[in-house]
């Protein structure tokens, strides 16, 4: 069916055995500086599940540069070669081929005891660079241009498939290309042709130093997304330029810089921007070079991935969160099983949010993604248990999936007349109705499995106790917490109530006391509507717990929206004349005259009443309490949580 995805690629000397690329992202698995045992069973199961291409993160060149997130992988003395040939064996032997991509962060790297000072090409302060960088004197990029060319001969002779050398998301070539960030006077600064100039070495002493039989690619951002920044048709001339100095094999189109948050909100693309839209800078570098062109940029669905490459847009598809959402997407598209697969999101909490958070990634619909060290392939069991899982929301349609699939008998009790607790709220808010497909993907899968599935069926004590199981999952969700506020006018309800219809004026206070998703989300939900939203907040910013990618663009939302935001602030009580609010630094107290309705975004208490009963009553019963009936939190610690009460049944 996919027949131009699945068509074997020639680059240079490697043939790729389809399209389909897993391209560099950084997963915090390495073993500080060094590949380790989590980082190559990662790469392993993707493999194994049919990739063609993937690239690994990016690899600094030299000690000056690391990761300001988590320590990267490094590549600046011999030490890594034997760990290069390793990896290299591993993917091949399981069909795949595996690239190296070689960088130098510049004025992003972390700052380390053992460095002095960030390099750049000049001394800017970047909105998220950790301190002021120095202008690189002449010497120094003699230095880092053998330290790239250095590290190709590793790549090399580590016998790993090929060199990416990474020009985007404001790493140090990019900050040579970009007015931003080169103020220089000398050979480097000033006119294009100058800029370019430490990228065209950096590609020639690559090419130089590992001859022309081995691929060498380049990754970079055609278009900045800021103001005054680079832009594409400044790339329609670069472009070209670096792959006659570097004679490239092919080209990864990227966009943005890692530099600035409304940049990294751009490109590294939530639920709220739209699938392939890199689709456009793709086609006009296509259209400038000769060599295959790669595109990432939230292509989830392999059917799409094949569009792109019959209609000419693209030769090589980067489909990289989505295959940290499901490994095996190659092989179930490659076979036409597309309803088994675990489609992506977008939600960027498991993968992006925790890496930016100073941890490695995973999947909030995956426990398994990026712990394939720690959590094999699911095994039979021994014995066959009677198990009841109570409760349908995320958590426990995971337990149950996982029991089933391991070969217990589950029955699955949910009081609602249908699967998926509370995301199918949240799936009612605009620009998220894709989060609703984690309970999809979820639902197709219980559906392959023997899992009996009784809804409108409230559990209880009787029940089970006819149920007779021998072990009991408790997924029995939580309930909206709402501050105790005189409210004998029905002034005051919960985010929860208020996406499910309850009654809301049209002057509305959103009371935020978690920085979470709620909040800012619920307040986006009711401006839409064309109601007035002022957005009071406890935290210092709105949003401190999400992901910045999503927060700052759901901030961009209600800004164009006109929703006032009151940071540090809470709400103190409801007055005839409107809304009491608190500034928590000043302790003064003003009134929102004439805002009728507070909407209350804060937090959730578990619904545990059941799981206390059992515990009092049948203490000899196996009970485990999984999702937000142990304590409410997000998505990814629910199916978490109920993918491990499966495996230990």
């Amino acid at each position: 069916m996919l027949r131009h995805l699945y068509s074997p690629l020639t680059l240079n000397r490697i043939t790729l055995r389809n399209r389909i690329v897993s391209t560099g992202h950084n997963t915090g698995l390495n073993d500080g500086l060094k590949i380790g045992d989590r980082l190559k069973a990662y790469y392993a199961a993707r493999a194994e599940g049919g990739v063609g291409l993937m690239i690994m993160g990016s690899t600094s060149v030299h000690p000056s540069s690391n990761s300001r997130l988590k320590q990267a992988f490094a590549n600046w003395s011999d030490e890594v070669i034997p760990e290069y040939a390793a990896l290299s064996k591993i993917v091949a032997d399981r069909g795949a081929r595996i690239f190296a991509q070689l960088n130098h962060a510049g004025a992003g790297a972390g700052v380390q005891p053992s460095i002095g000072y960030l390099y750049a090409p000049s001394a800017i302060k970047s909105e998220l660079a950790p301190e002021t960088p120095r202008a690189l004197e002449p010497e120094q990029i003699d230095e880092l241009v053998d330290a790239f060319a250095a590290a190709a001969v590793r790549v090399r002779a580590g016998g790993m498939h090929g060199i990416e050398i990474h020009s985007g998301h404001g790493n140090l070539i990019q900050q040579f290309l970009s007015p931003l960030t080169n103020r220089r006077e000398d050979e480097f600064g000033g006119t294009l042709e100058n800029r370019m100039r430490f990228g065209q070495r950096v590609l020639k002493a690559v090419r130089a130093a590992v001859g022309d039989d081995f691929v060498v690619g380049l990754r970079i951002s055609v278009q900045e997304d800021h103001p005054g920044g680079l832009t594409i048709g400044e790339s329609t001339r670069i472009v070209p330029g670096f792959v006659a100095d570097g004679r490239l094999d092919y080209v990864n189109v990227t966009s943005g810089s890692d530099l600035t948050t409304w940049s990294l909100a751009s490109h590294y693309a939530s639920m709220y921007v739209r699938g392939q839209f890199l689709r456009p800078y793709a086609t006009a570098i296509k259209s400038v070079v000769s060599v295959p062109v790669l595109m990432a940029g939230r292509v989830t669905d392999p059917r799409d991935a094949d569009a792109l490459i019959a209609e000419g847009a693209v030769d090589l598809v980067g489909m990289t969160r989505a295959l940290i959402a499901d490994r095996d997407l190659p092989n179930k598209a490659s076979a036409g099983a597309f309803d088994t697969i675990r489609y992506c999101v977008g939600a960027n909490d498991g993968c992006l949010g925790r890496l930016f958070r100073g941890l490695s990634i995973t999947c909030i619909q995956d426990p398994t993604s990026g712990r394939e060290a720690e959590l094999p392939p699911l095994a039979k069991a021994p014995r066959p248990r009677r198990v009841a899982v109570v409760g349908g929301g995320v958590a426990g349609m995971e337990a149950a999936r996982v029991a089933a699939w391991r070969g217990h008998d589950v029955t699955l009790f949910e009081r609602d007349s249908q699967l998926g607790g509370q995301l199918h709220l949240a799936r009612r808010l605009p620009g998220r109705e894709e989060i609703g497909a984690v309970v999809d993907n979820l639902a197709r899968a219980l559906a392959a499995l023997p899992v009996t599935v009784k809804l409108g069926t409230e559990a209880s004590l009787a029940l089970l106790d006819e149920f007779a199981p021998d072990d009991v999952i408790l997924a029995t969700g939580s309930t909206s917490f709402v501050p105790d506020f005189d409210d004998s006018d029905y002034r005051l309800t919960s985010a929860r109530g208020a996406i499910d219809g309850e009654m809301v004026g049209d002057r509305v206070v959103v009371f935020d006391t978690l920085g979470d998703h709620v909040g800012m989300m619920t307040a986006d939900y009711l401006a839409k509507s064309g109601r007035t939203v002022v957005l009071v907040t406890t935290c210092r910013v709105p949003g401190p717990v999400m992901d910045i990618m999503t927060s700052r663009t759901l901030y961009q939302r209600l800004v164009d929206q006109g929703v006032e935001i009151l940071t540090e602030t809470a709400v103190t009580r409801l007055t005839d004349e409107g809304i009491e609010i608190e500034h928590q630094v000043s302790r003064k107290r003003t009134v929102l005259a004439d805002f009728v309705t507070i909407v209350a975004a804060c937090g959730a208490t578990a619904d545990d009443g059941l799981y206390h009963q059992l515990k009092q009553q049948r203490p000899a019963w196996k009970i485990r309490l999984v999702g937000d009936a142990l304590t409410p939190r997000l998505i990814e610690q629910a199916i978490h949580e109920a993918h491990l009460a499966g495996r230990a049944i």
